[in-house]
């Protein structure tokens, strides 16, 4: 195979799975009570890690801030995130996540990581992509 061929089959395999756990992620929305997008923000919540700012997670979610916001209200409304000044800059706005949302954000990710493609390689082939796709990710 050439490489341009070994390039776009590869690609089209990243896109296949993408399309796959985007897919699978969906089917257990609806017991959630999530969207999509509301279902996407609180992936990206992480809550062992330091709050990000909104404009922050608009740029994760490659969004434009507004649609943070309104994502952040909907969560909001549901009592699974809360909005609160930044830590280190109190002009700055964080979203951080309840226990409530805490607990939906592990069943999401429960769901997605039972129905993911990736749930039928053993530990040592994921550690072995993780790797390999996090240098992929590190060479933008």
């Amino acid at each position: 195979m050439a490489v341009d061929e070994v390039a776009a089959s590869l690609l089209y395999q990243v896109m296949a799975v993408a399309g796959q756990v985007t897919g699978r992620m969906h089917d257990g929305l609806e017991r959630l009570r999530l969207t999509g997008p509301t279902a996407n923000l609180l992936w990206v919540l992480n809550p062992g890690a330091e709050p990000q700012s909104l404009r922050k997670l608009a740029t994760l979610l490659h969004c434009d801030p507004s649609n943070i916001t309104l994502l952040s209200s909907q969560l909001e409304e549901r009592g699974l995130a809360e909005r609160r000044p930044h830590p280190g800059d109190g002009r700055v706005r964080t979203l951080v996540l309840t226990p409530q949302g805490r607990e939906i954000r592990e069943q999401l990710l429960a769901v997605v990581a039972k129905r993911s493609p990736f749930a039928s390689l053993d530990a040592e082939e994921q550690q072995l992509l993780q790797a390999l796709l996090t240098k992929a990710l590190a060479n933008r």
